[in-house]
This record gives structure tokens, C-alpha cells and sequence, in this order.
């Protein structure tokens, strides 16, 4: 894949398929001796996988981690890219720093599971390629599958971890660029890099279960073959733009279509027998270079834009690339305890301090953003209530500064009754008014009516599920990079009453500026891209 046309086919076990109400044997996490580079750990991992041939376990079940500490810092995203081309793939970076205070630093504290304490530091990113397990189904995202994933995981292992994302819509039907990833899917790595605050961690995860066809040899045997396609030499990669030159950019809608699609929309909410109040329309920018596109390298890019953002990428096999750099949490959990966020409303960023804080103020006094942020905040605020004791609001209303965009913000937190509540969760705050609308069904069955593609991940819940710690984002300021030279880039805005179509198509061009600026995508004069029609 990606110039790689010779891939090795290997097969992997579906935890989907599995009983969710039978434990798995064991859940088990080894450290071993710490080593000062990342060729160490991998001879230390290869020595006790021969090991662990010698000595296979009793059980017809269970997930095993072996992990080898490294003294040495090492980007997890650069050790993900000096992996090339191997799949599956994934990566996953939280916020590395809260501009203005608002929020806590999500980064988890992990420890030595030998009690050593020299190596009890902050995760900063994961990268991952090759599944011990998978999770994926054509059908919506249920409760079953919630606990067909956490049937492999524990609160004593907190860093076997299943990674993914999941489908805007689950009802709508899957375009052929999106048919990789079904209806959601999740990974836990075979091989992963964990990049610490002052250290780095190579691990593998081995998975079986009888039940599902998929014993230990077979398990031992696919780790060994991905094993065989892992280098250990990890190379320093410039963040910067890549420069490749676009050959063509068309965009689905267009801009007449959407100007008639937000003109459609403000009809609707301004209807008095309409219940909608807000809408959220996407717009989908595909993108062809004349090189292929890398998406680690572009992702790496990304990081420099925001660090104050999640990123991410997830790969399944035989498919393309789901990257993003996303400033918006959808929920983290960590025992009983969640938090979320309202982020609505958008403002570029001022030249000078003295016209960004003019721009802040304007944010701040717009009734037409107040409102548009209110709508999303209460809704969260609501759903929390339904499961959590009590939920505090704070703050309420301030704004957010990114690198190139502002945003109207406020921080939710509680306490859940039970862990079990966390897929009420998940279900019920996906998807949020900021990315969908409200009422929820009302704006899903408009944008179903209106948008004439497919949103597949493009805001849907991505991120991961651990033992007693789960953490997720919504999927938006992303793309999905293919396998023939080129990329969809998509964005949305939130349509309630007093929006401007223009305005609107602004912040589209706004919110994924960051990504074709990175890639110093300027298309060729003689290309007219305003005026290229998308028939449909």
C-alpha cells in the first residue's frame, strides 16, 4: 500500500465475533529490564518471544503486553513513520498544553508495572501498527461491541488500550472510500511506541482466543511476522510544509450549491412548525498532487499547528489513511470521573494583539455565536446530567485561542454512577450540536437530505478505550489521505438563525487552512477552482 503493492496478507482476530459476557483468561502486562535505544528493546522483545514459543500458557484465552522501557525520548510519530508502509496503523497524541488555563493537561500518568518509579512519566503520544486484536462491524456501533472491547482490557493494565473511531452516521451508507473502516473500528497494536515526558516504551501485545478460531500459535506467529517489517532506526522528521503542488481542487458542494444548501437550512429553522435549530453542513475538498501524499509526514506537520489539539491517524488494512488535528474533546473518563467541552463558533485570529482582541470581543458580544454556542453547551450539559450526580459548567463562556482560529468554549465535568454508563455516554454525546445540531435526529435527517457525500469518520468519535480510562475527540479538522495521489479535506459550520451563507463558506476555507497551507497546495494558475461544478 503506498507503493507497496507486494503487502503481505495476514489475518487477525475479530473481538466482535467473541461472547462479551465470557472473561477473557488473563489480562497481563510484563515490564522488563529498561535499555538505552529503541534496537535494544526491540532484541529484548524478539528474546522473549522466543521465549514465550518455549513456554506457551495453559489458557484458551488472553491478552499479553510485554514492554521494555527506553531511556531515551523518541517522537512516537517519528517512530511511526520509519515504519513506512506497514498495516494497520495507528497514532494518538492528547493536548500538550491548555492555552488560557481552560481545562486539565490530559496527558496520563502511567507507571512501571515492576514498581520502578524512574519511568513513571506523562504519555505524550502513541503509535501503533499491527492489530493483537481488532474490533469492526458493517453495523452501527452497539453495546455489545462496547463490551466485546473491554472484554480485552483491565484497570490493572491501563495501557492496553484499543485505538479508533467511529462513524458520523452509522445509518448512512458507506462510500467506497470510507468501506475500510465499516461502520467503526478499533485496534490494539501488536507493536506500539509510547513517547513519555523524558523516556520512550516499545511494547507488543499478544491476543488469542480459542473461541474465536485464533489460538496462541497463531497469535505468536502473526506478532513474528510483524515483527520481521519493524525497523528500530528512527529518523528525525522535518515539520514543515511538504510542498507538493496541487493539480486539481473541487470541492462537494460547490459554492452555488452552498449557498443553496444554507439558504435551504435558515428556510427550515426559521419555519414556524419546524423543531430544527441548528444544523451543521459539511463541506467535502478533494484534493490531487502530483506526488502522493505521506500522512504521518503531514500529520507530523500538523502537530506544529496545534499543539493544543489531539492528533491522530488510523489505518485499517487495504484502506486509506484517517488523519486530523482536532481542538475538540468529546469526553475523557477516568474511573467515575468525566469531563467534556462545548467548542462552537469560529473568528480568525488577529494580525496584532491589539485586532485579536478586538476579534475576541466580537466573538464574545455576537448574538448570533452566543447562540450558536448556547445550543451546544446546554445539550452536553443535559446529556451529562442524565448519568453523572453533578455536573459543573466551568467556565461557561470564554474563548479558546488556536494558532489560527478562536473559538467560544466552556469545560463540563462530573461523576458517572457506574463505569457501564460510559457507552450511554459515548452514544448519547455523539454526535454533539457542533458537529451535527440539534434537535440531534431533526439536523441528521437534514444533513442526510442535503449533503451529497459521505462523512464516514469526518466527525465521529475517534480516540480510545483503556481499562479504567477512556479518552475521545471528535474527528473534525481532518482528511483522509488515499492511495492515488490525493486527499479529501473536510470541514463544516453550524447553521442557525442570522447565518450568511458567505460568511459560512469563510470559515470553511478558514478551518482547513491549516492543512493546505501545510502542503503549500497552491493550484496552477490556469486551474479555475471557483468555477469548477460538481454535478450531482
Amino acid at each position: 500500500m503506498f507503493g507497496n503493492e507486494a503487502r503481505r496478507v495476514v489475518a487477525w482476530m475479530n473481538g466482535c465475533e467473541g461472547d462479551p459476557k465470557l472473561p477473557i483468561g488473563s489480562i497481563e502486562t510484563r515490564t522488563l529490564t529498561v535499555v538505552p535505544s529503541p534496537s535494544k528493546a526491540m532484541e529484548r522483545l524478539s528474546v522473549a518471544i522466543r521465549e514465550l514459543k518455549c513456554s506457551p500458557p495453559p489458557l484458551t484465552s488472553g491478552i499479553l503486553r510485554l514492554q521494555v522501557p527506553i531511556e531515551e525520548q523518541i517522537e512516537a510519530i517519528e517512530w511511526l513513520h520509519a515504519q513506512h508502509d506497514n498495516l494497520p496503523r495507528c497514532f494518538f497524541s492528547g493536548r500538550r498544553s491548555r492555552a488560557n488555563g481552560n481545562g486539565s493537561n490530559l496527558l496520563m500518568d502511567i507507571g512501571n508495572e515492576n514498581g520502578d518509579t524512574s519511568f513513571t512519566n506523562n504519555l505524550v503520544g502513541v503509535a501503533g501498527v499491527g492489530s493483537a486484536v481488532f474490533f469492526q462491524q458493517l453495523r452501527p456501533f452497539s453495546y455489545h461491541d462496547w463490551r466485546s472491547i473491554k472484554r480485552f482490557l483491565s484497570s490493572e493494565c491501563p495501557l492496553i488500550r484499543a485505538y479508533g473511531a467511529i462513524r458520523f452516521d452509522a445509518t448512512a451508507n458507506i462510500s467506497p472510500e470510507w468501506k475500510a473502516f465499516a461502520s467503526f473500528y478499533f485496534m490494539v497494536p501488536q507493536v506500539e511506541f509510547d513517547e513519555l515526558e523524558g523516556s520512550s516504551m516499545l511494547a507488543i501485545t499478544i491476543a488469542w482466543d480459542n473461541a474465536l478460531s485464533w489460538t496462541w500459535d497463531e497469535a505468536i506467529h502473526s506478532l513474528e511476522t510483524t515483527m520481521q517489517q519493524i525497523a528500530s532506526v528512527v529518523v528525525k522528521l522535518k515539520k514543515e510544509a511538504s510542498g507538493e503542488s496541487i493539480l486539481s481542487k473541487t470541492h462537494v458542494p460547490n459554492k452555488t450549491h452552498w449557498d443553496l444548501a444554507v439558504k435551504k437550512a435558515l428556510q427550515e429553522i426559521n419555519t414556524s412548525s419546524s423543531e430544527l435549530v441548528k444544523v451543521v453542513l459539511a463541506r467535502s475538498s478533494r484534493i490531487l498532487t502530483a506526488t502522493n501524499i505521506d500522512p504521518i509526514a503531514w500529520l507530523a506537520s500538523l502537530q506544529v499547528e496545534g499543539e493544543d489539539a489531539y492528533q491522530f491517524c488510523l489505518q485499517p488494512p487495504n484502506g486509506p489513511a484517517f488523519v486530523g488535528n482536532t481542538p475538540e474533546r468529546l469526553f475523557h473518563r477516568k474511573w467515575l470521573s468525566i469531563s467534556s467541552e462545548a467548542l462552537a463558533a469560529t473568528r480568525a485570529r488577529g494580525e496584532s494583539r491589539a485586532l485579536d482582541l478586538q476579534i475576541e470581543h466580537d466573538l464574545l458580544s455576537s448574538p448570533k455565536d452566543h447562540l450558536e454556542f448556547t445550543v451546544v453547551r446546554e445539550n452536553i450539559q443535559n446529556k451529562l446530567e442524565s448519568v453523572c450526580d453533578r455536573v459543573v459548567v466551568e467556565p461557561k463562556k470564554t474563548v479558546r485561542k488556536l494558532p489560527r482560529i478562536q473559538h467560544l468554549y466552556a469545560q463540563l465535568t462530573g461523576n458517572l454512577r457506574r463505569e457501564d454508563d460510559e457507552f450511554e455516554i459515548l452514544s448519547s454525546l455523539h454526535p454533539t450540536p457542533a458537529v451535527c445540531g440539534l434537535p440531534k435526529e431533526a439536523a441528521r435527517l437534514f444533513i442526510s437530505e442535503t449533503e451529497m457525500f459521505d462523512r464516514g469518520m469526518y466527525a465521529g468519535p475517534v480516540g480510545w478505550f483503556g481499562g479504567g480510562e477512556s479518552e475521545f475527540a471528535v474527528g473534525i479538522r481532518s482528511a483522509l489521505v488515499e492511495m492515488d495521489s490525493g486527499a479529501l479535506i473536510y470541514a463544516g459550520a453550524g447553521i442557525v438563525e442570522g447565518s450568511n451563507p458567505s460568511s459560512e463558506w469563510d470559515e470553511l476555507e478558514l478551518k482547513t487552512s491549516q492543512c493546505t497551507k501545510l502542503l503549500q497546495l497552491e493550484v496552477p494558475r490556469q486551474s479555475k477552482v471557483e468555477n469548477l461544478e460538481i454535478i450531482y
